[in-house]
Parts: structure tokens; C-alpha cells; sequence
């Protein structure tokens, strides 16, 4: 069905396992696997190439995680029950299935589908780590949040932020197989979209993997519902997903968010980009030939527009009603800062009988009429930690001065050892100059020149 790669770590072989002319070792092919895991967990420990933390930081999956939980909750309607993983997180229950024949089902074959319908973006489908930004024909409910604007990445999974920054694959993902592909080695390799008004289809079709081409090709498919479920379906995947190597980009399945805290620091805009969910399903669903995962939205706070309902649903939320920017929350959702601005955290209302006579909240524009930035690049990604989104303008000064202080003593050495190259530090200078340094390549950067923009 489909075989591990044994060296995708980019682990340096032994003297006696090269082959003539340093040739990589061959991949060894595994017995098939017809298994599925019976049990998952919501939370997965950081990549090792963006340290995104959990959303405090210290909790494992395993310890007290209150998105994590077996197959104890009904199954998802629509869905057939045998040979099915279900687990349920706060945000969305996801059900994993595997088999040929109830598989097929759920996969859209887009060459049946009228042409003017599919789009083939030339761009994605010759290029490494390249995105592009397609406007949908609908709101797309988003751990709560209408979004309209979607980032295709070619590598393999569609970035959900208004803000476009550098690092695409840190947070705020829908991930079918997040992977190191690159569209551009092979002419079969494609990425193509189509909207039909109340979902959105992305197919990765024929794609490789740019270090390791022998693995085979990958097809796979992410659809975005209009009611704000999701859907993977894996058409061919060669090799077992827990061991392609993460070394030069993320490796990563599942769904992200997170909110982003926007100040000025001496006329200096900054912005902290704030994780505070993550679903990893990487370990935890055997991804093979034929394997779909469906993730059903769950409601949020975010979702319940006025006072009484917020306060009267019963979610898996505590909710709470800020009357002065009109908003439910609990706390934790993109919103964030205008939540903390604004007081609602010592001003919010948290019993609906509270509801009657509160004036009538500001109009706010939709959120799925934001506009993507792709100008601003150099943004910081941190984990989420109560408390942790302001700064004091005491500590602001202390960095700036003593950043100058370091920029000044470091010119005025390397003025020295310029002027003076017979001098100890002349001769450091010469033996570290910067022509002979080597700088890691291949990191997983989506910059704002490679995004483009596309409007349905």
C-alpha cells in the first residue's frame, strides 16, 4: 500500500552503506498497513522549525488537554461507522475513515468537472515554495471567524491569515500534508481549485517531494464547506507520512489559529503573532492510500452574534458579551487585542439577564471583508501566554538603547580590524569574513514577492 522512507531525516549514511559515487542508500519498502489507530490527541508538540508552543506553553497532549478524547461522542452524520477513528476537540470533531470504496466518495474528481469551474494556477504548479491568494465565492467559517480570502501554498496546505507574513507554516493553516513539495521537478506535478459556491476544492496532484523524488508522487485533496467543515481525502500517498523528514520545511497535518497583537514602539510597527489552537493529526491518523479526514466545525463564541444568544448557548465555551465592540468571546480568538483594548475582560457580561437594557453595540464590518496584507513581512510568532501581549515602554527603551550601544561597539571594531589587518582582530576579521560564511538554505519561507493574489 505504501512503504516508510527510511532516510527521509537526511541522516548521513555509513562509509559502508554508500553506494559508488556517495549514491544515496535505496528506500526499503514496509508490508502494507491496514490498521487504524483508535485513539487521538488535539494538541502535538512544537515543529522543530517554527517552536510554536502549545497554547500554555507546558501542557502535553496527554496531560489534561481539554481538546483531547476518544471515540466516545456520536459519529459525524453522513459518515459510515466501521473502519473509522473519531476524536473530539473543542473547535471541531474529527472522524478519519480509510477504504477504497468509502473513500471515493468523498473525493472530487475535478477533470469531470466543467472547465470554465477548474481553475490550474500555472504559477503554484511550477514552483517551490510559492503561494498564491484566491478570493472565495462565499464566507468560509474559520474556528468561528468568516473568511474570504485563501492562501494556496505549494506546500501542501492553505494559509488562513489576513496578515501574510514570512513564515506561512507556523500557524494559522489548513494542513492536508504540509510537506517540502516542489511542483517544478516534475510536468505531471499540479495544483488546482475549484468554487462551486458553497465549497472549495484545492487538489495537490502529482506532486514530489524536492529532496527526495524517488518517494513517488502525492495526490490529495483539502475541501472548505460552506457551513465551516473540512474535509481531507488522500488519493495516493507512497510513503508513511511520520517519517518524511521536517528538517527543511514543516511536516505538519491538522488545522491552526491564532491571533495577532499589532503596537508601535517607537514608531516602529510590530506585530506578535499569538498560537492559541492547534489540532495535529499527523500521529495520530494513519495516512495511506484512500484515507479521508472530515473535521466538523463545533460551535464557538465568536460564531453567536448577540448578547442573549451568547450568554444562553450551551457550547463547549464559557462565553462572555463585550458591549462595546458587540462581540462574544471567550478570550482567546483573532479579536484578542480589540477584546483587551477595550476593557472586556473586567467589563464583559456573563449573565444574560444582564442582556436586557444594554444599549445597542457598535456595527463592526465583517471580518470576511478584511483584506489580505502581504506587505508586511518581518513578523515575530510566539506561543500564547496570559498576559504576555503587552509592553512596557520602560522595557522598550532599555532594548532600543542598548541595541544601539551593541550596533556602535561592533562598528567601531570592525572599522579597527579593517584599518589594522595585521592586528589580532584584523586577522579574525579576514578569517571570518563574510564570503566565507554559510548560510542554512531551504527554510520554509513564503515571502510577500512570491504571493499573488487572484480574485473568482
Amino acid at each position: 500500500m505504501f512503504r516508510p522512507l527510511t532516510r527521509l531525516r537526511r541522516e548521513e549514511p555509513l562509509d559502508n552503506e554508500k553506494g559508488k559515487d556517495g549514491e544515496k542508500p535505496s528506500i526499503t519498502p514496509a508490508p502494507d498497513i491496514t490498521t487504524v489507530s483508535s485513539n487521538g490527541t488535539a494538541y502535538g508538540g512544537s515543529e522543530n522549525d517554527d517552536a510554536i508552543a502549545n497554547q500554555d506553553g507546558t501542557t502535553k497532549p496527554e496531560d489534561n488537554d481539554p481538546d483531547s478524547g476518544g471515540d466516545t461522542l456520536d459519529t459525524i452524520t453522513g459518515f459510515n461507522t466501521d473502519n473509522t477513528t473519531i476524536d473530539h476537540h473543542r473547535y471541531y470533531q474529527s472522524q478519519t475513515i480509510k477504504g477504497d470504496e468509502e473513500v471515493q466518495r468523498y473525493w472530487v474528481n475535478l477533470d469531470l468537472l466543467e472547465e470554465e469551474k477548474v481553475v490550474k494556477n500555472e504559477m503554484l504548479s511550477d514552483s517551490h515554495r510559492r503561494a498564491a491568494t484566491v478570493t472565495l465565492s462565499f464566507d468560509f467559517p474559520f474556528y468561528g471567524h468568516l473568511l474570504r480570502n485563501i492562501t494556496i501554498a505549494t506546500g501542501g496546505f492553505l494559509f488562513t491569515g489576513d496578515f501574510v507574513h514570512t513564515w506561512l507554516a507556523a500557524t494559522q493553516y489548513i494542513a492536508p500534508l504540509m510537506a517540502n513539495f516542489d511542483t517544478s521537478v516534475s510536468k505531471d506535478a499540479c495544483v488546482k481549485y475549484a468554487d462551486n459556491g458553497t465549497s472549495f476544492i484545492v487538489q495537490w496532484d502529482n506532486v514530489v517531494l524536492k529532496d527526495y523524488q524517488d518517494a513517488g508522487n502525492f495526490t490529495f485533496q483539502v475541501t472548505l464547506h460552506k457551513t465551516g467543515d473540512i474535509r481531507f481525502t488522500y488519493k495516493q500517498i507512497p510513503v508513511v507520512v511520520t517519517q518524511i523528514g521536517d528538517e527543511q520545511h514543516p511536516v505538519k497535518v491538522g488545522l491552526s489559529d491564532a491571533y495577532i497583537v499589532d503596537r508601535t514602539i517607537f514608531y516602529v510597527r510590530r506585530k506578535t503573532i499569538y498560537e492559541y489552537h492547534k489540532i495535529d493529526m499527523k500521529k495520530t491518523s494513519l495516512i495511506g492510500n484512500w484515507t479521508t479526514i472530515l473535521f466538523k466545525a463545533l460551535p464557538t463564541c465568536v460564531s453567536l452574534r448577540t448578547c442573549e444568544t451568547c450568554l444562553s448557548e450551551k457550547i463547549s465555551f464559557q462565553c462572555q458579551w463585550c458591549n462595546k465592540i458587540g462581540r462574544c468571546s471567550n478570550g482567546l480568538d483573532r479579536n484578542r487585542q480589540d477584546w483587551l483594548y477595550n476593557g472586556c475582560e473586567s467589563h464583559s457580561v456573563q449573565n444574560s439577564n444582564d442582556c436586557v437594557g444594554l444599549e445597542a453595540p457598535p456595527t463592526w464590518p465583517s471580518e470576511s471583508d478584511s483584506s489580505v496584507d502581504t506587505f508586511g513581512q518581518n513578523a515575530n510568532v510566539e506561543p500564547y501566554k496570559k498576559g504576555g501581549e503587552g509592553g512596557t515602554s520602560v522595557g522598550g527603551v532599555v532594548a532600543v538603547v542598548f541595541l544601539v550601544g551593541l550596533v556602535l561597539g561592533i562598528g567601531g571594531w570592525v572599522t579597527y580590524a579593517y584599518f589594522y589587518p595585521h592586528s589580532a582582530s584584523g586577522q579574525l576579521l579576514i578569517r571570518y569574513r563574510p564570503s566565507t560564511w554559510s548560510w542554512r538554505r531551504g527554510e520554509a519561507r513564503y515571502t510577500a514577492a512570491s504571493i499573488h493574489s487572484i480574485h473568482m
